[in-house]
């Protein structure tokens, strides 16, 4: 099956929000067995929308809208659709009684917009939103099915794991199996030529793409056919292949993240962390603690941006920050061992560096960071020479420092 997304709102095409419900789509229906052919963001103007659907239909065998459902006046897409199939509108009156005891659930008084909520298109399939006011709607109109949904991501989201992930299901035909695996210190380019020989003798129904971000890259296995189990197979057979060839890169599969990672090697050891954090401001401790039950592990940080901190809070000493300056390995390496000590913690991540794009020199360049890992017997220091873009260098030192720490646990510095 294959099927077009298309996201509903000039609030989307202005940036006023993020397109998040395109990206969920994509990963909820490509685990579906569904292949993603076309994606549109659209305005609500009835003229963009008509040439989003028609080009839409003649793409694919789906096509999926979020947006537009509410009860204002720019709010048009059921009328939008009732135009595109040729169909009138109607008043469903179980709708209504829906919606009014909805709002009596939560004390307030419906309106004339919320009535006008309740007109559909003829011939409207109903899918239940639990969530709130609008239920999401599918239409067969030729050999097309349209399945549209609130643009709400909570509302849009019960939606499909409740309705449209079963009605997929029992309409495909062929299979789709991705599986991803997650590397981390090594650039896509040279990925790629590891495994050259493996992406070049993949049999035709096998496929793999890189997909890189800041410090990390994911390797994504896909795999289509008439087999469910044969399939995940002969994708779960390259996906070793690569593994074996990259192993020393790979911290994770799938949905893992490096904090992830990381925290699930300290539960293992009971051991906790806590950071010393310069030129990254606390991302790496946002990152650590942006997963759930971090606090078995996680004891806090000292954001020591400034010298006078790191020698007061850390421990650092003054002889060392006029010889080396804030930005080096001895500097670190004290960061460390100061946030171990001051925190009472098993591991420390500590990192200084010049973010950018203003304040370096020619010794020491903007993009010059240090990451210092380590426990109360052992520390190591690893140089950074990045960029001139502040926010870039900022957030791939944090994936690094994770990294770092995650390889330090695991005794596997030896191997990169």
């Amino acid at each position: 099956m294959k099927a077009s997304i298309i996201t509903i709102g000039t609030e989307i095409l202005i940036g006023q929000i993020v397109d998040t419900n395109s990206a969920y789509l994509g990963e909820k229906l490509g685990e579906a067995g569904v292949t993603i052919v076309s994606r549109f963001s659209v305005s609500d103007q009835k003229d963009d929308m008509f040439k989003a659907l028609e080009r839409a239909q003649n793409d694919a065998d789906l096509v999926i809208l979020t947006g537009g459902l509410g009860p204002t006046k720019d709010d048009i897409t059921k009328k939008v659709l009732a135009e595109y199939f040729g169909r009138g509108m109607y008043f469903d009156a179980k709708q209504y009684d829906r919606l009014k005891e909805f709002f009596k659930r939560i004390n307030r008084p419906t309106t004339k917009a919320h009535e006008e909520q309740c007109f559909f298109p003829q011939n409207t399939i109903f899918m239940e939103n639990a969530m709130g006011t609008a239920p999401g709607m599918l239409f067969h109109f030729g050999d097309t099915q349209f399945i549209s949904m609130p643009g709400v991501p909570y509302e849009m989201k019960y939606i499909v794991e409740n309705h449209v992930i079963p009605f997929i299901e029992k309409q495909r035909n062929e299979f789709l199996y991705h599986y991803t695996i997650q590397t981390a210190g090594c650039g896509e380019s040279v990925l790629a030529e590891k495994i050259e020989d493996i992406e070049t003798n993949l049999e035709n129904h096998l496929s793999i793409a890189y997909l890189p971000s800041l410090g990390k890259v994911r390797i994504r296995v896909s795999g289509h056919g008439t087999k469910e189990e044969q399939l995940q197979a002969d994708v779960d057979r390259t996906v070793n292949q690569i593994i074996e060839r990259v192993s020393k890169y790979v911290f994770g599969e799938n949905t893992d993240s490096l904090q992830s990672i990381l925290g699930e090697l300290l539960k293992e050891q009971q051991c906790t962390i806590g950071c010393a954090e310069s030129c990254t401001g606390g991302l790496i401790s946002n990152l650590i603690t942006s997963v759930s039950g971090s606090s078995a592990y996680y004891q806090g940080s000292i954001i020591s941006y400034s010298n006078r901190l790191k020698k007061e809070l850390l421990g650092v000493k003054e002889e060392i920050l006029d010889e080396y300056g804030a930005v080096s390995h001895q500097v670190v390496t004290q960061m460390v061992k100061g946030c171990i000590d001051k925190l009472g913690t098993d591991y420390a991540i500590a990192v200084s560096g010049i973010a950018g794009p203003t304040g370096g020199t020619p010794e020491k360049p903007v993009g010059t960071i240090y990451i210092g890992v380590g426990n109360k017997d052992d520390v190591s220091v690893k140089k950074l020479q990045l960029t001139k873009n502040r926010s870039k260098n900022i957030e791939y030192t944090a994936y690094a420092a994770l990294n770092f720490m995650r390889l330090f646990i695991q005794g596997k510095l030896s191997d990169t």
